[in-house]
């Protein structure tokens, strides 16, 4: 019972910062926006014609099986809801800890007959339940609005969903991190930008070692690329997940939900040790 009032505390904290409101209101329009942009014309299971942002496809002098758009197309949109699902879900999680940490709201929780670390996993409960929520809603209007406009109900989307949470949980650590050491919303918020921006070449590792000219260079590097996530990976398999053509390699979750494991518990060592 304490852990569903710290989950419902998070939502009535999301709720009056308007935070939850702003994902919302970002999944919202992508949605409406794909409703309106996206027209395609089906004759006989293949595409006949179709505009994309008022911008005729080109499509090849065969007709296209309306499956094999109706893929293609999903593919693109869940790379676009990759980065967006992420990015809006740090945006909304990011103020978690250093809200909890302040004087007054620290005081109020640790009153509690409960433990520090009992309330900082409530609090990242709500989080996730929180992301959870609004990941469902973008990923699930998307399949929806693609799915009535084409009869194609590929269900393979929906687990692009489950990766793009999967991340989400790994960043979600890290941030509970950021803000158990430093108390800032701002950098609860920017670190995790900037781990995702790094993360990103780190995908061609192998290039990068083999074009350094020191030894200790190019070792840091490795250590890198296998301590932080695998977001770009993870993105390339989701889409491989879309088009039924592969699936996420088990090295690459296990050391990404190894990072925000490892994370999560340096985030709790330091809250339960801090003086208020």
């Amino acid at each position: 019972m304490r852990t569903w009032a710290l989950i419902v505390d998070t939502w009535r904290e999301a709720l009056a910062r308007y935070t939850l409101l702003g994902f919302l209101i970002a999944s919202t329009l992508f949605i409406l926006t794909l409703t309106f942009a996206l027209n395609l014309d089906i004759v006989d299971g293949a595409l006949a014609a179709g505009t994309l942002f008022g911008k005729s496809l080109e499509l090849p002098g065969r007709p296209v099986p309306i499956d094999e758009v109706v893929t293609t197309g999903e593919a693109f949109f869940a790379g676009t809801a990759y980065a967006l699902g992420l990015f809006l879900a740090v945006f909304t999680t990011g103020s978690q800890v250093p809200n909890l940490m302040r004087r007054g709201t620290a005081d109020l929780y640790l009153t509690r007959p409960v433990s520090r670390v009992h309330v900082l996993l409530g609090r990242f409960l709500g989080a996730v339940t929180l992301v959870a929520a609004n990941l469902a809603y973008l990923c699930g209007g998307v399949f929806v609005v693609i799915s009535l406009k084409t009869g194609v109900w590929n269900g393979r989307f929906l687990l692009a969903g489950g990766i793009i949470f999967f991340v989400f949980l790994s960043y979600l650590g890290f941030m509970f991190l950021v803000g158990a050491l430093s108390g800032s919303t701002p950098l609860s918020i920017m670190v995790p930008y900037a781990l995702y921006v790094i993360s990103l070449p780190l995908a061609a590792h192998d290039q990068i070692s083999a074009a350094m000219d020191s030894r200790l260079a190019a070792r840091v590097v490795e250590v890198l690329y296998w301590i932080l996530p695998k977001t770009a990976e993870l993105g390339r398999d989701m889409v491989q997940v879309v088009l039924g053509k592969g699936a996420p390699s088990v090295p690459t979750l296990a050391t990404t939900g190894a990072f925000g494991l490892a994370c999560l518990v340096l985030a709790l060592l330091r809250f339960s040790r801090k003086d208020f």
